[in-house]
């Protein structure tokens, strides 16, 4: 047994040394990755391309070990979320001569627009990220490059200024039905990104009471801080007869500040061309010295002929002005020392012609800021559209 055992163990010897020897393959991995620069500035208002210098550093464990060092993606991340993930390889090979070796691989990107819009709105830089790995076999190291919009438009959006006015720069309007009407919004942004809205009118048939809107046209327009955008409506309804409203409804960014409201009065007819003899409607209130609030009422003599009557308020040429002194007869004089020559109501209001008197609605004297004097008067409409009458020019303050 011992002579046999002697026999297979030489056997076994012979057989082991016969084999090749599996000797262990030299190892290399990525030990830093990082960009050049690391932060850049872009501009908030559009699409940007920045150019990155990825500085990657492989360390051999035994010389030489030649490799490939490579990052099959990009990716792009806004308040850590990635938002494009892109198949787009980089690769470098090295000899491997040195124990550590850096290799720089440059590369330009471009950030759409919207990407752009959306960093700004949630107030996040933008990151441009890579993964960086040894012939992708060793464990993958991040590097990324911190983009931050900046400049002009770089600030949260918010809209400072929302006006309206109807296509011909006028605050309301008289109409024939069938007649064509559009509405103007002018916005002051600051920030940039995207203003979200409807456009909505309240037809006759709801505005005896609180109108009831509803919308006419969705809208979501990109916009950009330190200018004027500028968004109309669609035609609005004149189908109907009596008074209308229509305003521009944001829904995003929140408005700090009440949306102004139009209104507009069709009329059964289309306006003649002759011209119609005005005659003079009689003031009965509000008392001189009174203050505009939505509980003040304003009435006067009813017309004969009267389709509607129109209760408007007007700029006062002398600017802001105190209280008025209910004994000094000042409402009477207004109209010939403090009117404003162009002729353009700040607000008003609409009225049937069977009823001569009305009080200011909340979003009516929301058009007028507080703290000031105005003028108001009232004006007469027919069938045709027509002035046929007007009162003389009050003076009246709104606390």
């Amino acid at each position: 047994m011992g002579a046999r055992n002697f026999r297979l163990s030489v056997a076994l010897a012979a057989a082991l040394a016969a084999m090749p020897l599996a000797l262990p393959q030299a190892e290399a991995a990525v030990i830093a990755a990082s960009s050049t620069p690391a932060r850049i500035a872009i501009s908030a208002t559009g699409p940007a391309t920045v150019t990155v210098n990825w500085r990657v550093v492989r360390q051999g464990v035994e010389l030489p070990d030649p490799g490939t060092v490579s990052s099959p993606r990009l990716r792009l991340l806004i308040g850590g979320t990635v938002v494009a993930d892109l198949p787009r390889p980089l690769a470098r090979d090295l000899p491997g001569a040195v124990a550590n070796e850096t290799v720089t691989i440059r590369e330009v990107v471009q950030i759409p627009e919207a990407l752009v819009y959306r960093a700004v709105k949630q107030g996040s830089p933008l990151r441009v990220a890579r993964d960086f790995a040894d012939n992708l076999v060793d464990t993958p190291l991040g590097a990324e490059l911190l983009v931050t919009p900046s400049g002009q438009g770089s600030a949260i959006l918010n809209v400072a200024r929302l006006a309206l006015t109807f296509d011909d720069d006028a605050r309301s309007r008289v109409l024939s039905k069938g007649s064509e009407l559009r509405a103007i919004a002018e916005l002051n942004i600051d920030g940039v990104g995207l203003v979200s809205g409807f456009w909505e009118a309240a037809s006759g048939a709801s505005t005896a009471g609180e109108p009831v809107f509803r919308p006419l046209s969705l809208v979501r327009q990109g916009v950009a801080g330190g200018g004027r955008t500028v968004i109309s409506s669609p035609r609005l309804p004149t189908s109907e007869e009596g008074t209308h409203f229509v305003r521009f409804r944001i829904t995003e960014p929140a408005l700090g500040f009440e949306a102004p409201t139009l209104q507009y009065y069709v009329t059964p007819r289309a306006p003649e061309a002759t011209s119609v003899a005005q005659r003079d409607i009689l003031l009965t209130a509000p008392r001189p010295g009174d203050s505009l609030t939505v509980e003040t009422r304003f009435a006067w003599s009813p017309l004969r002929g009267a389709e509607a009557y129109q209760l408007a308020f007007y700029a006062t040429s002398a600017g802001p002005a105190g209280p008025l002194d209910p004994s000094s007869g000042q409402q009477a004089q207004a109209g010939a020392s403090r009117a404003d020559p162009s002729g353009v109501p700040l607000a008003g209001l609409f009225v049937p012609g069977d009823r001569n008197e009305a009080s200011p609605e909340a979003f009516t004297l929301a058009q007028l800021p507080a703290d000031r004097s105005y003028l108001w008067r009232v004006l007469a409409i027919d069938a045709n559209g027509a002035v046929i009458g007007s009162s003389s020019m009050r003076e009246i303050f709104k606390p």
